[in-house]
């Protein structure tokens, strides 16, 4: 699908940038007319509301916004995807206020992959991160791309574990490509695009993100992805927002449980409770959820090899609870000095990791 008749993308963003006009009638204009000239030269009432002799006439504020959008892209390898263009996404079409200008930089998969949104608080546990990592880097190792958004938290957790399984994130962002802030944020996108996922935005080149442009993204996010999986989130966090949104664009919404007594799972908990999310155990389970269970997808845990029965004994009293070295030294009964050249081993071989405070947990 291309951009309709003789339209094209410096007359659309020329459109965008009139005021009181809004996506919706952006859109049936561009579908209702030929061209920019029809508009200009009908007897429409829509013209009279879109300036339309100001609009069509060359080196005017219109115009030289326009072409300064097409220029930046250009400047930071940007491209801009109409919701006529094939590279659309096919999923974000179908929501009731689609964008109908996308900013990318880096690269969209084909209109047929399959996108899940990991979503999450700013300030997550460690059992919030671990579960993240654990989702993404299954998702990942099945070809599913990873959305989310890109802040601190849960969804730099999820976009950087997809980067290091090799696999395919999104990053929706709530500002112009070249106004990503901190350095974090920048150094993480070019991960990303270096891995081969993409940046995405509604908003032009130069505008900065605001309050309000949070909940517009979050829409983004969830009509992009077939199912939206909220990690942990306080009852007011903006995840919930995005559940929200998926839920009433028919979306799966997923949530996984966590701490009652921990503020950053009371928002899941209740989406659980009301019912408004399908409670998420495993990533396999959410794959067999919507309908996959039957492509074979596949576990990136390798088959663990052991040494000696010692170290057999130590694996299996790990789990993806982080456990103490004091406790693991309790429950072995192996002196220190082995244990701990049992748990390199087992670290080393890939079988299990170390927290910070010598905590230890299996591998993903």
């Amino acid at each position: 699908m291309a951009i309709p008749s003789d339209w094209n993308i410096l007359d659309i963003l020329r459109l965008s940038f009139t005021k009181g006009i809004s996506s919706y009638e952006l859109m049936r204009i561009v579908s209702d007319f030929k061209s920019l000239k029809e508009l200009v030269e009908s007897s429409h009432p829509i013209r009279n509301k879109v300036f339309a002799d100001e609009l069509f006439a060359s080196g005017n504020h219109y115009y030289d916004e326009s072409m300064k959008q097409i220029e930046l892209a250009d400047n930071h390898k940007s491209k801009l995807i109409t919701i006529w263009d094939s590279d659309y996404p096919e999923l974000l079409k179908s929501i009731a206020y689609p964008p109908p200008i996308l900013f990318v930089k880096g690269q969209l998969q084909e209109f047929d992959s399959i996108a899940i949104a990991i979503v999450g608080t700013r300030h997550p546990s460690t059992y919030g991160r671990l579960c993240t990592e654990r989702f993404a880097d299954y998702f990942a190792l099945n070809d599913i791309v990873v959305v989310s958004g890109l802040a601190y938290g849960i969804d730099t957790t999820a976009h950087m574990t997809t980067v290091k399984s090799k696999g395919i994130t999104y990053a929706v962002i709530a500002s112009g490509i070249d106004k990503l802030s901190p350095s974090t944020s920048v150094s993480n996108a070019d991960k990303i695009i270096e891995a081969g996922g993409a940046i995405i935005s509604e908003y032009k080149f130069g505008v900065s993100a605001n309050l309000s442009s949070f909940p517009q993204r979050n829409r983004i996010i969830a009509g992009i992805s077939k199912a939206v999986l909220i990690v942990e989130s306080a009852t007011k966090g903006g995840s919930l927002i995005t559940a929200r949104i998926a839920f009433n664009e028919g979306r799966e919404v997923f949530a996984i449980p966590g701490n009652i007594n921990n503020k950053t799972s009371d928002g899941t908990n209740e989406l659980i409770r009301v019912e408004s999310a399908k409670i998420a155990l495993t990533p396999q389970q959410i794959l067999q959820d919507l309908g996959f269970d039957k492509v074979g997808f596949e576990s990136n845990k390798k088959a663990p090899v052991f040494t000696n029965k010692s170290a057999e004994q130590l694996y299996s009293l790990l789990s993806y609870e982080p456990v103490h070295i004091d406790a693991l030294l309790q429950q072995s009964e192996l002196d220190i000095s082995m244990l701990l050249v049992l748990l390199l081993e087992l670290e080393f071989n890939g079988h299990i990791r170390q927290l910070p405070g010598k905590y230890y947990i299996l591998n993903n």
